[in-house]
């Protein structure tokens, strides 16, 4: 039989202490392909998704490769480490495997008051006033997720940094402190944007008490900052009452009756003709002493007499109990009844100390039954049927023991005993429950009494005497003995729910565990009111974080008053505004799109002098002009690529590397650059051109979806040309624009491209391409000469009319409407248009270009190139550099119709 343990998460360890698993199965047979085929249905759907990580016992530190599941068989007492890495998506497992996931966040109901359902309203009698429950619904933690980060100001739930803590100011008042995650960075939190649903906390007064703490800023001064852990067992039950009934009687069988029971892996069973106690449910606590058979020896004798030693061995088999050398044991039995210490454990020979280290000389002779096992070690009741326990095994600290690997297969018919554990010999507990997760101290703890239909004797005119009731918890420290004690006295007279606290600051920071009693029973008599439910067991760490580096942390108190218990139940959110270096100097609130864009190319490594800041600055004035913004929270894994872009979309800009980062903003041109004919492209790539019809299957129509500030959902704009319904719209959204006008512009933008940008143009180079770049607005001339026809100057001269060139070509100064030249810069950009006339002849061409500079023939360089007649204006789209000497360049056509809607100022 194999036992495979789930793990919530890919962490092995936590604070140097191994991490335990959240469940374990028993498996006899198959492989783990076979298993995983079989109990997790999404996995038998797609079995290359493998959301877990697999280590075997013997071979821990090395994942088994998921193409090996089928060689990892279960019939071989395997033991198999399953740790789950958490998903967005998480697949359907078997039983609760992959809830297992979330069990970091399973007490959440713990954190919050639960509503407490009232007696029925056609009672006669009137019912007390429910006291106000301050719970919230907020953003939970992502497991292993990531920090958010705002760019600019939006609406957000802030995420949890630590489990709510709700406690009792008064029996009447509760109050809860939460510390919350604003996001990575520094933030502006103006008081008028903080909420709860949407009452600002400036409207609940007193109910509400907070503070914002910048990274790395110490929060001890708010009280949110302790850590607090609520134990999963005591809380809300499924019957839907807030919490465990203290009951006058719990009478529990104390042991188990059959003459037999038989024992194998994790598994004890009785007769036919008998049963397992009814009243043992899943989670009690229980020991077993089951007898093993222990040959003691005297010690050997020793070649050299200094090494000789005194020690009786015992031989039996012990490799079930996960013994070690230091470890102390409990041995009932014929002889040798108490606690020992292994002093070695070599195969199957044992040799034992006393707890004061002194040898254990005798028996040295004779066969015993003896009943060994862990000290403090104890099974917990993990199944139940008529015939069968399944249990789990238990260290003294309260973890479950991960090296058992349970009892061979046998039948006990003698000096055997299962029995309750001491825990509930006194019939009116609850408990013990840990009070702490497994792997942490608390130096304080405190127990939550709850009396849902209030306290006192009610009399026969309606009105209510005092009544005393006692509840009484006890602790230990886990491992320990003895019980230590707190009695709470509570005395009222109300139909109101009632809340009281039993607080405990232990001498030290310890593991404890704790039971809960009443002291008096629950009166039968149904004029009195004294219910009472355990409602939380909770726990403080004795160590709790004292600052945040990094992000930015609120704090909350939310006290429970009639201002604020109708909003109970809604979330925190808050308006931040995120705080960066700006392109004006210092760090401040900003929402500028270059703000941004800047600071998040910093952040992963991309310096100043990798950025092409006068353009970002240019761009910043443009937007900063417009009132660009660029607000959007960033709550999800995206590349750096992914997260530049965008916020520049939001500007109608664009991403491109040239030696530096530069942003390339989409917008009405007017500077040629680079000019491309026949005479620097490629003879097998010169220019194609391709225009694209009008098709019935045109988008007429954007709708744009956005997320309003106004709001705060997401709300969409529909965009259209002319008054005739649309026949095909396309739906878009724009992230990071929360304004209704920005967004309208941005879809009358994308309108205007399916309407009128229609011509693609393609064209190669050896190199020379490699001047442009995305965005590039560029003048492009084909090889045949209709609207303009290209060639190379061969002479300069300056005259007093004008600009003597002379061409290689003979122009077309008949074909060609348009007379007018450009000229090919030495950096290859485009310098024109100048109007021109005929000189001597057709190779002639006297040009009126001002005080502009002029072309240059040098007979050691390329001369300069000419274009005659009007050129084709484009954008380029892509530039594809293959091999050394070959690049390609995609560009579409230029429009200035692409840009009219830019400065309308409203939507029509």
């Amino acid at each position: 039989m194999s036992e495979i343990r789930i793990y919530p998460s890919l962490m092995r360890s936590f604070e140097s202490l191994p991490t335990q698993p959240v469940e374990t199965h028993q498996v006899q047979s198959g492989t783990l392909q076979e298993w995983l085929l079989a109990k997790i249905p999404s996995y038998a759907e797609k079995p290359g998704y493998n959301p877990w990580e697999v280590e075997l016992e013997g071979e821990r530190g090395r994942v088994v490769d998921p193409s090996s599941f089928s060689a990892v068989a279960l019939s071989d007492n395997q033991v198999v480490h399953l740790y789950i890495a958490p998903q967005k998506s998480v697949v359907k497992g078997v039983s609760s495997l992959f809830n297992a996931v979330v069990d970091v966040f399973s007490s959440i109901l713990g954190w919050l008051m639960p509503s407490i359902s009232m007696p029925d309203g056609s009672s006669q009698i009137d019912q007390g006033a429910k006291f106000n429950d301050p719970s919230v619904t907020i953003n939970r933690p992502k497991l292993n997720g990531l920090i958010n980060q705002v760019a600019g100001q939006c609406r957000i739930a802030p995420y949890y940094l630590a489990p709510p803590h709700s406690y009792f100011i008064d029996r009447r008042t509760k109050a809860l402190d939460v510390l919350l995650c604003v996001g990575w960075g520094s933030y502006l939190l103006p008081a008028s944007q903080m909420r709860i649903a949407q009452t600002p906390f400036q409207a609940l007064g007193d109910a509400i008490r907070w503070q914002a703490f910048q990274p790395g800023e110490n929060i001890t001064s708010h009280p949110a900052h302790r850590l607090w852990y609520s134990a999963a067992e005591v809380g809300a039950s499924g019957s839907g009452q807030a919490g465990l009934t203290l009951k006058s009687v719990l009478t529990v069988t104390d042991r188990l009756q059959s003459p037999t029971v038989h024992a194998s892996g994790a598994q004890l069973s009785v007769g036919d003709a008998y049963e397992t106690p009814a009243d043992w449910v899943t989670g009690m606590l229980i020991n077993i002493r089951l007898p093993r058979q222990v040959e003691a020896r005297p010690p050997p004798v020793a070649d050299d007499p200094e090494e000789q030693t005194v020690r009786s061995v015992f031989r039996g088999s012990f490799n079930d109990l996960g013994l070690v050398v230091g470890g102390t044991i409990e041995i009932n039995g014929d002889v040798l009844s108490g606690d020992y210490v292994v002093h070695s454990i070599v195969g199957n020979d044992m040799t034992l100390s006393y707890p004061d280290l002194s040898p254990v000389t005798n028996p040295t002779g004779g066969v015993y039954q003896l009943s060994i096992d862990r000290e403090g070690a104890r099974y917990r009741i993990a199944g139940r049927t008529p015939q069968a326990l399944t249990v789990e095994k238990l260290l003294a600290d309260g973890n479950v023991d991960i090296t058992w690997q349970g009892w061979p297969s046998r039948t006990y018919t003698n000096s055997w005993s299962v029995y309750i554990d001491s825990s509930y010999a006194e019939s009116q507990w609850i408990g013990p429950f840990p009070a702490q997760k497994p792997g942490t101290l608390v130096d304080r703890f405190k127990a939550t009494v709850q009396m849902p239909r209030g306290l006192g004797k009610a009399n026969d005119d309606g009105s209510v005497n005092e009544l005393t009731r006692r509840v009484e918890l006890q602790w230990r420290e886990i491992g320990q003995d003895y019980w230590q004690w707190e009695t709470l006295e509570m005395s009222d007279a109300t139909r109101d729910q009632l809340g009281f606290e039993v607080v405990v600051d232990p001498p030290r920071p310890m593991a404890v565990e704790c039971r809960l009693r009443r002291l008096e029973p629950e009166d039968s008599d149904i004029k009195i009111i004294d219910e009472m439910q355990w409602t939380n067991l909770s726990s403080r760490l004795a160590q709790s974080p004292n600052h945040y580096d990094d992000i930015t942390v609120l704090a909350v108190t939310i006290i429970g008053t009639d201002a604020i218990a109708a909003q109970s139940e809604n979330r925190i959110t808050c308006v931040p505004t995120s705080i960066l270096k700006t392109m004006e100097g210092p760090a401040q609130p900003t929402r500028a799109i270059a703000d941004w864009v800047r600071n998040a190319a910093n952040q992963v490594g991309i310096s100043d002098d990798e950025i092409d800041m006068d353009e970002l600055q240019r761009l910043h004035d443009t937007w900063t002009a417009r009132g660009y913004t660029f607000d959007f929270n960033h709550d999800s894994d995206d590349t750096v690529k992914a997260v530049l872009q965008r916020g520049l979309q939001a500007g109608f800009a664009e991403l491109t590397w040239d030696d530096v980062l530069v942003p390339v903003r989409d917008e009405p041109r007017t500077q040629l650059e680079q000019m491309y004919s026949p005479q620097n492209m490629r003879a097998d790539a010169l220019l194609t051109k391709q225009i694209r019809t009008v098709r019935p299957d045109d988008f007429d129509g954007v709708d744009v979806e956005y997320q309003s500030a106004i709001t705060d959902t997401m709300e969409a704009v529909r965009c259209r040309v002319g008054d005739a319904p649309a026949q095909r719209v396309e739906t878009i959204r724009v992230e990071g624009v929360t304004n209704e006008l920005r967004a309208w512009r941005h879809g009358m933008r994308r309108l205007m491209r399916h309407l009128h940008i229609r011509k693609a143009y393609g064209w190669g180079t050896p190199t020379d391409a490699l001047n442009s770049r995305l965005g590039s607005y560029c003048p492009v001339v084909g090889p045949i000469p209709s609207r303009s026809q290209s060639a190379l100057i061969e002479q300069v001269v300056v005259n007093s009319d004008g600009v003597h060139l002379l061409s290689n070509e003979a122009l077309n100064w008949g074909g060609i409407e348009q007379h007018v030249i450009y000229w090919r810069k030495p950096d290859g950009e485009a310098a024109g248009p100048y109007r021109v006339t005929r000189g001597d002849d057709d190779y002639h061409v006297i040009a009126a270009m001002g005080s502009d500079p002029v072309p240059e023939v040098d007979p050691t360089k390329e001369p300069p190139h000419l274009v005659f007649g009007q050129v084709e204006r484009v954008i380029v789209r892509g530039i594809n550099p293959s091999g050394m000497s070959t690049v390609t360049v995609e560009a579409e056509g230029y429009d200035e119709r692409l840009y009219q809607y830019d400065d309308a100022i409203a939507p029509p």
